[in-house]
């Protein structure tokens, strides 16, 4: 089976953005062309990667399935790319927590660039970053990175389904571990004296949204979502802030400087 790059990175678009127009935007392609893309993409894959949500879309669990494989090919080609001393584009880095309430606008101060969107783990984007696969990165934990910086502090607060209270002991909906924003979630709910049991796990954003929608468990989040609530009464009440912090290479630092500006008017 041969698979379309470009197929591959709209698809992987409309997973991180939630939908066909802020992809199209992302990738600067038309809406059309995106969806094309991912018709084309489903066709050699054998099926529907995505689900109707209301007046959006919601990745079907094939397509997580899909998009975790896809993920990995493009990590390789771009690494293949980058060690064969090959043109590519600035490639940029960010946490998918974050990808909806703040990256829009970073992407903007960026329009005269050509940039790589690659939304992953923390830990991974900074490994990326010291393989040269990654020149920049949006992340919360930068692990063993040298020269980190502090870009922003995001609240982060509680959500539940529309229709559900939380219940006692209390279900989380959580990102697999390794994660920093599990272990903030789960150190905070043992401060404050809370029975809890991970009630589900996914590695991806849509994967929590879809299991906290169903009722399954309250979950931290940057944003919510159709069919979820923040939690707004109570000790769930109170947010909790996530730092996030810029870590870059030394290939082309002006463009390290557009995103931090770009993070601040984001963040103001």
């Amino acid at each position: 089976m041969d698979l379309d790059l470009g197929h591959i990175r709209s698809f992987l678009a409309v997973v991180d953005y939630g939908g066909y127009h802020r992809a199209a935007e992302a990738l600067h392609l038309t809406q059309p062309a995106v969806s094309q893309h991912v018709r084309r993409l489903e066709q050699r894959v054998g099926g529907p990667l995505f689900e109707r949500r209301g007046r959006g879309v919601q990745v079907s669990a094939r397509g997580e399935t899909v998009a975790a494989e896809l993920r990995d090919l493009l990590r390789v080609h771009d690494r293949a790319v980058a060690r064969l001393g090959g043109e590519r584009p600035y490639v940029l880095g960010a946490v998918e927590h974050f990808v909806d309430p703040l990256l829009p606008g970073v992407l903007k101060s960026l329009a005269d660039r050509q940039v790589q969107l690659r939304v992953d783990r923390s830990h991974l984007l900074v490994e990326g970053l010291a393989a040269g696969e990654i020149d920049a990165a949006i992340v919360v934990d930068p692990g063993g990175h040298p020269d980190p910086e502090l870009v922003a502090e995001i609240p982060l607060h509680w959500h539940a389904a529309s229709d559900a209270q939380p219940g006692d002991p209390l279900g989380v909906v959580a990102y697999t571990a390794p994660c920093a924003l599990r272990t903030l979630a789960l150190h905070r709910l043992d401060a404050l004296g809370i029975e809890t049991y991970i009630a589900a796990e996914s590695p991806h954003l849509s994967g929590i949204q879809t299991a906290v929608r169903n009722g399954l468990g309250v979950a931290l989040l940057a944003a919510g979502g159709d069919g979820l609530r923040r939690i707004e009464d109570g000790p769930l009440a109170e947010p909790l802030i996530a730092r996030l912090w810029l870590v870059a290479n030394a290939r082309e630092p002006e463009i390290a400087q557009a995103l931090k500006r770009g993070l601040a008017r984001s963040h103001a």
